[in-house]
């Protein structure tokens, strides 16, 4: 069975966000608002649907409680934004992906339980800058978007292990290039490095074997 997502606000972002998520295939549930947004995207995904994003009643008739994800991307109205995460969370949604448009935005969002809080302009920034600092790999990148970097929790089961031990790179073909540890970012890597509870991985290797490690790995 695929894995279901539901992707929350259809603007730009939502949109762009729940054509990727079908391409890899996933069962993608859109809502929004706005009949035209969910118009425009009803030949992308599974299910595109018209619900008020603050009526827990919409949502469950829309089917949002069979997503083992929900990806909220209203980034501009932020009282509707928060408003719609409280109701996500006092549904019963395990995994909420939020947008945030700034700081505040971001602390608020977390401070309801979303688990994991985006900022798409400030990330965006930051790979330009990446981009042109470390402009062979990132070219490489542009020429392959079958390929990606990504920055995920740590599995649990890693915590104490070393590199070696994990071998990420045999099991599931990608490459271990990084760890967030604080407020550092370690990337002179060994293979007996032993990792520690709350280090961050960024990870490099195709979109498939990508998702693959971190469907098997969730904590």
């Amino acid at each position: 069975m695929k894995p279901q997502i539901g992707v929350i606000g259809l603007g730009k972002f939502g949109r762009s966000c729940a054509i990727r998520l079908a391409e890899l295939g996933f069962d993608v549930l859109a809502i929004d608002e706005t009949q035209s947004n969910v118009d425009s995207i009803k030949d992308d995904v599974a299910l595109a649907v018209v619900a008020d994003t603050t009526d827990p009643a919409e949502l469950e008739a829309a089917g949002i409680l069979n997503c083992d994800t929900v990806v909220l991307t209203i980034g501009a109205e932020i009282e509707h934004s928060v408003l719609t995460a409280a109701v996500l969370k006092e549904m019963g949604i395990r995994h909420l992906v939020a947008r945030a448009s700034s700081d505040l935005h971001g602390r608020l969002l977390m401070r309801i339980g979303a688990d994991d809080v985006v900022f798409p302009e400030h990330d965006m920034a930051i790979r330009l800058a990446n981009r042109l600092s470390l402009s062979s790999i990132y070219d490489f990148l542009e020429s392959s978007p079958d390929y990606d970097i990504l920055e995920v929790p740590m599995p649990h089961t890693a915590a104490g292990k070393t590199l070696r031990d994990l071998d990420y790179r045999a099991r599931f073909e990608i490459n271990v290039v990084g760890i967030r540890r604080g407020g550092e970012v370690l990337v002179t890597l060994h293979s007996d490095d032993i990792l520690e509870p709350g280090d961050r991985l960024i990870i490099l290797g195709s979109v498939a074997n990508l998702h693959r490690f971190a469907s098997q790995t969730r904590s």
